[in-house]
């Protein structure tokens, strides 16, 4: 499947702005079963543009205006084809075993096995892991599933319950939350049992005549787990699934503070600052985007 995307980033200041600083990571990135055709980043007003990769292989443009400015626009366009899940056969291999080789695999993937930023092993997240923990004789495909689906059955889809600095105790507090929350909740539960995680940011294609209950997001955030036998393996908590053909990938880190579709900062003498996130996605051949979201969650400019 080919999709057409663009992402629209809109920033209006109550006085000029100047000296702005930003980093943004939209461009979707090729692998095994995503294939990035084109990509095009359009500035208003002319900027200064660097491209460079950071250290989780994600393509960041690095975004600098210099000039005294009212407002401040970023078009990123892109088409992506999007192949099915190759099928994958992990081996069922018991949690007793797979502990076995604990520290060869904290060694090789200390990043994705350790707390970070929105995923701190702290006490609340302990107690928690402890009621849903892996019996020596389940399987690790069969804990990772338990988990993905356990996390989405305790806790609502609630847009008001976090926001974007939230991290994996705001969630277990606040009973709700939303896909980056039950990503990072999901991530801190296998690491705790053992299993290398990360955490994924893209974008949900919709399908053709069906109503999606997360069209005002305009962006997503799922999983990414290290079977035996299968390697990274993608899983969406919000959906209690494994990833399909909709789920188009930009960026992979530790947790979304490695990810963030836009981060900078700004000079100015006003104090305040509107911005409007639009994301269109359409199939190639389609009349119409499939879907049109606008939201303010996952961007900030400081």
């Amino acid at each position: 499947m080919i999709y057409c995307i663009r992402h629209t980033t809109h920033f209006r200041y109550d006085k000029p702005a100047y000296e702005s600083h930003n980093e943004v990571r939209v461009t979707p990135r090729t692998s095994p079963n995503q294939r990035c055709l084109s990509f095009d980043l359009e500035v208003t007003p002319k900027a200064a543009v660097l491209a460079y990769d950071d250290s989780f292989m994600n393509r960041v443009h690095a975004i600098s205006v210099h000039p005294p400015h009212d407002a401040f626009t970023i078009v990123a366009t892109s088409v992506v084809e999007r192949l099915a899940p190759r099928p994958s056969t992990p081996l069922r291999v018991p949690f007793g075993e797979f502990l076995a080789e604990d520290a060869a695999r904290s060694a090789q993937h200390f990043e994705f096995l350790n707390p970070s930023t929105f995923v701190p092993f702290s006490e609340r997240l302990r107690k928690f892991f402890w009621s849903a923990r892996p019996a020596p004789t389940e399987t690790v495909v069969e804990y990772t599933m338990r988990i993905v689906r356990y996390v989405r059955d305790q806790f609502e889809y609630e847009k008001d319950k976090t926001n974007v600095h939230s991290g994996v105790d705001d969630i277990l507090s606040a009973g709700g939350g939303v896909c980056q929350d039950f990503a990072h909740l999901t991530i801190g539960l296998l690491r705790l049992a053992g299993l290398p995680a990360r955490y994924v940011s893209g974008y949900l294609a919709p399908r053709p005549g069906v109503a999606s209950d997360y069209a005002d997001q305009a962006s997503h955030a799922w999983i990414e787990v290290l079977l035996p036998g299968a390697g990274w393996t993608g899983f969406d908590p919000t959906l209690r699934s494994r990833t399909t053909d909709q789920h188009i990938r930009i960026a992979v880190g530790r947790d979304y503070a490695d990810v963030p579709p836009l981060r900078g900062v700004y000079r100015s003498a006003g104090s305040t600052g509107d911005m409007r996130v639009e994301l269109s996605i359409q199939r190639d051949g389609e009349d119409e985007p499939g879907v049109v979201r606008a939201q303010m969650r996952n961007q900030s400019q400081q």
